[in-house]
């Protein structure tokens, strides 16, 4: 069938309208992935839904002026990425109207101008995770779009220089038989000038003679890899990744990151930006011009906020539950050479927090700061925060459903959307991160 392509939607489908005159699903919503607005396509359904149906486009019959060739040879079946068939200005134009659709959806309107900060659309992620194949031949790749089965890769365009040729040594070690058996999965993470990497790896065999072969193997990826600083190597249990408790340690259990001409600690179990590009205009961004008495940082993490929050505000409450985050956290607060400001790190459930600050009637902060996780604060957490009396609210979202959810619920507790900023903290996919000021 042929099809018009009206708008791309938050997942980095287009959206088209099946033909009113076909007997079957006229009228319905047809989504077509890798395709542009304005495009024509013939395309065949490969999926019915209740309501909707999922389309393949077979042919595309007028392209839109903004497609080019993606800079990946798996993009399509790798599903890691879903724009790189747009050029890169127009994906950043792409995100913004999704951000609009998705804020209107959840009913925020009188929206203000969005403005948009990116760096650079490849080379760009500090962290990377593959999956391993070590019979009958190795491979190392990523997931299939909605599929468990296997891309395989020899590099990744949107991965830093340093991960790509660590790609590469995974697969001499693997085409030499070095690699250890029963690998399931690898991360690999490095830092800002690519001096230090750390490896995470997960087993599925626990024994100790097992165990053996990965300190041999992380010295022979040093070999090729010297900036090698740190591994771990974690379970699969029953199918699942652990994410705690590792079977083994290797080298040193944490990168030094530097944003902004701060330092971090980043431990093997915390979590971290991924865009190296462009986290020192991040981090300056989300903090603005913000000063004042006191300032709430929630989910806090490893503090990334906080250092910059701690040579604004007099005084700094960083809450964070996960221990790992906490622990780096408290180092990076700690070797500040911030003088005449304090700052306080508390391990704590956000929401739990907010219940016990109006228990004990804390006094109203000048800022909250927040970066939630993709499920958002959640509409409970952002009436507390309103009954805490802010003078404004920073809201960071890495999901603009949960983020428009959330935002309806401050709005309505009596606060005013001020400032909107779409930071492009992934290009070459539908993801994105957007900063939201409010103000009483």
């Amino acid at each position: 069938m042929k099809l018009t392509i009206e708008k791309v939607i938050y997942g980095g489908q287009g959206l088209a309208r099946i033909p009113v005159d076909l007997e079957t699903s006229g009228g319905m919503s047809i989504f077509v992935p890798l395709t542009l607005p304005g495009e024509i396509v013939e395309a065949e359904i490969t999926q019915r839904h209740r309501g909707y149906c999922i389309g393949e486009a077979r042919e595309i019959a007028k392209a839109s002026e903004f497609r080019t060739a993606p800079p990946c040879p798996w993009f399509g079946t790798c599903g890691g990425c879903q724009l790189q068939h747009s050029l890169y200005p127009y994906q950043v134009e792409l995100k913004r109207q999704m951000l609009v659709e998705s804020l209107t959806r959840a009913g925020v309107r009188d929206l203000p101008p969005i403005s948009l900060l990116f760096a650079q659309p490849l080379g760009y992620r500090n962290r990377v995770r593959v999956q391993v194949q070590t019979q009958p031949e190795f491979s190392v790749g990523y997931r299939k779009a909605k599929s468990h089965r296997m891309t395989a890769i020899d590099r990744c365009p949107i991965a830093a220089p340093l991960l790509e040729e660590c790609i590469r040594a995974l697969h001499l070690l693997g085409a030499k038989g070095s690699f250890p058996a029963d690998t399931q999965e690898v991360e690999i993470f490095t830092n800002h000038d690519q001096s230090e990497l750390f490896m995470t790896m997960w087993t599925s065999r626990h024994s100790r003679s097992h165990l053996i072969r990965y300190k041999e193997f992380f010295a022979n990826v040093q070999k090729e890899i010297p900036q090698l600083s740190g591994a771990q190597v974690l379970a699969v249990e029953k199918g699942k990744l652990a994410t705690a408790s590792p079977l083994l340690q290797w080298g040193r259990q944490h990168l030094n990151y530097r944003v902004a001409g701060r330092e971090y600690i980043v431990g093997a179990g915390s979590f971290f930006q991924v865009n190296r590009t462009l986290l020192d205009e991040f981090v300056a961004a989300v903090i603005d011009d913000e000063s004042g008495s006191c300032v709430w940082d929630l989910f806090a993490g490893v503090g990334l906020f906080s250092l910059a929050l701690m040579e604004r505000f007099q005084r700094v409450l960083a809450v964070e539950s996960n221990p790992s985050a906490l622990k780096d956290m408290r180092q990076n607060l700690r070797g500040s050479t911030t003088t005449g400001k304090t700052a306080k790190e508390i391990q704590s459930e956000t929401l739990k927090f907010l219940q016990q600050s109006l228990q004990r009637q804390e006094p109203a902060p000048d800022l909250i700061l927040l970066d939630p996780p993709r499920a958002g604060a959640g509409v409970e957490a952002c009436n507390l925060m309103a009954r805490s009396n802010p003078r404004k609210i920073v809201y960071v979202s890495c999901d603009p459903a949960t983020l428009g959810r959330d935002l309806g619920a401050l709005i309505q507790s009596g606060y005013r959307l001020r400032r909107l900023q779409l930071v492009d903290m992934f290009p070459q996919t539908y993801h994105m991160e957007t900063i939201a000021t409010l103000d009483l």
